[in-house]
């Protein structure tokens, strides 16, 4: 087998309750607050082949389809699309001397990219740090080279379906489960960030709503909640449309970061530890937690309330009594 170096071991993390906990809620939050997060590691493999989003390590019989694939993908798509990846490779192989693996097949969303992708990228020791990271095209988004470029992140594009022979190859696993999240690795990663950013920028305390009403998972009576947040002098701001160093310098001098359940508020990493984030919850969901647990890991202070009904029954409406109260007590 090829070689398995742990990184991190497993540890047992506990989370607060939130700070406006109701006793009712206790369903939502109960089977969050106590977790184990398994033990991280990398593999060294020897010249395995590379083709888009696969990885043949024939030597050891192993695609490695838990560290390419995410969790959810079902066993049918997992052998369909290593299967095209195989018969529409191109003829002839090229060479590369090293590299690391950090991807699966849904780090090219943002929510992901942090607290997947680039968590798992923490996981490569001070000895790897000129390996550099091997990105399919498919994850040629102008975000994120931006973010590798701007943390100094050696990186290769591969080309669409071209076979690449690696002769020594850092495979990563997960850092984390998806949704439950190792502190030490977040925190690491939001320290690179905010290392990097300007000291003499603005430090006014933001109050921020992720606006999400464009994209998708609409608030069918926004216009209400809109008013409700203009009183208390929050700013909408579309996440996406800022570039990184934007970001950075927003969120991380950002009181409260608000919003509906999206990976708008994973904005997060770029907040200081004692912060605040509130979040407008799907109608009784007791499944999303990655919010509530990315920022107990964060050490940020997490507040929600709930849409008054489903976004499958209804157009998922937010009471604005109720929300407005909930947004006093995190103020």
């Amino acid at each position: 087998m090829s070689n398995k170096v742990i990184i991190f071991e497993a540890i047992e993390v506990t989370r607060k309750e939130p700070i406006n906990f109701k006793e009712e809620d206790v369903y939502l939050f109960q089977h969050e607050l106590k977790k184990i997060i398994p033990k991280s590691y990398l593999r060294e493999l020897n010249q395995p082949l590379i083709i888009n989003n696969s990885i043949l390590d024939l030597r050891n019989l192993n695609f490695h389809f838990k560290h390419t694939f995410y969790k959810s993908h079902s066993i049918s798509k997992i052998a369909k699309d290593t299967l095209k990846n195989i018969i529409y490779s191109n003829k002839g192989t090229e060479n590369l001397d090293k590299g690391v693996w950090i991807v699966n097949s849904k780090s090219r969303n943002f929510g992901h990219w942090i607290i997947d992708a680039m968590c798992r990228l923490m996981l490569i020791p001070d000895r790897y740090k000129d390996y550099p990271v091997l990105l399919p095209s498919s994850f040629n988004i102008d975000w994120i080279i931006e973010i590798l470029e701007y943390l100094n992140i050696n990186y290769i594009l591969l080309e669409n379906n071209q076979k690449y022979k690696v002769n020594e190859l850092i495979l990563t696993s997960d850092a984390h489960p998806s949704g439950n999240y190792n502190p030490e690795i977040v925190k690491k990663l939001r320290n690179i960030f905010l290392d990097k950013a300007e000291k003499n920028s603005n430090e006014n305390e933001n109050r921020v709503w992720a606006y999400r009403e464009h994209i998708s998972r609409a608030v069918g009576n926004f216009e209400q909640i809109e008013k409700i947040l203009y009183k208390y002098n929050f700013q909408l701001v579309k996440t996406e449309q800022l570039n990184l160093v934007e970001k950075i310098n927003l969120f991380k001098n950002t009181e409260v970061l608000a919003g509906t359940h999206s990976s708008g508020l994973v904005n997060m990493i770029f907040m200081s530890k004692g912060s605040k984030l509130f979040e407008v919850r799907d109608y009784q969901d007791t499944h999303k937690n990655a919010l509530f647990s990315l920022a107990s890991a964060l050490d940020i202070d997490y507040f929600y309330t709930e849409r008054s009904e489903s976004l499958v029954d209804g157009d998922g409406k937010i009471d604005p009594i109720k929300f407005e109260e909930s947004l006093m007590e995190c103020l």
